[in-house]
């Protein structure tokens, strides 16, 4: 199997992102236009306080950008390695689809447990991986 397959669970969770983004940014501009917010927020997200859903969309954005730079290194390392691909897709898209849930949870209805459960299943797909490339180079 072509090893830069691996391209493709990295881009989706990309696309999570920028959905995300995307979803934050409407949603901060509606805060604004409403009044919920004065746009000097954003100078330094301090002083007031963010609408609920604008909140839970930001937390899930900011969210993207922290424990996923280690699904990004792994999945880089993988590639170079070049073993076991079909292991790291898999896990990959494991990772990836979970992390799909938790925005969706985090962003709706934002269920404490079930964000729990599978931010925790996440981290053990992100581990695998990660034990995997140490065993693959030892």
């Amino acid at each position: 199997m072509n090893n830069l397959v691996l391209v493709y669970p990295m881009a989706a969770l990309a696309a999570l992102t920028f959905i995300m983004l995307t979803l934050m940014l409407i949603l901060r501009v509606k805060a604004v236009r409403s009044r919920k917010i004065s746009p000097g927020y954003f100078k330094l997200n301090e002083g007031e306080k963010e609408p609920e859903g604008l909140n839970a969309v930001t937390q899930a954005y900011n969210n993207l950008l922290e424990l996923p730079v280690l699904f990004y290194t792994v999945c880089g390392i993988a590639i170079y390695i070049d073993k076991n691909i079909d292991y790291f897709l898999f896990v990959a898209w494991v990772y990836v689809a979970l992390r799909y849930i938790h925005a969706f949870i985090l962003s709706t209805y934002n269920h404490i447990l079930h964000r729990l459960y599978v931010f925790s299943l996440s981290c053990v797909a992100l581990i695998a991986m990660w034990l995997k490339v140490i065993l693959l180079v030892s």
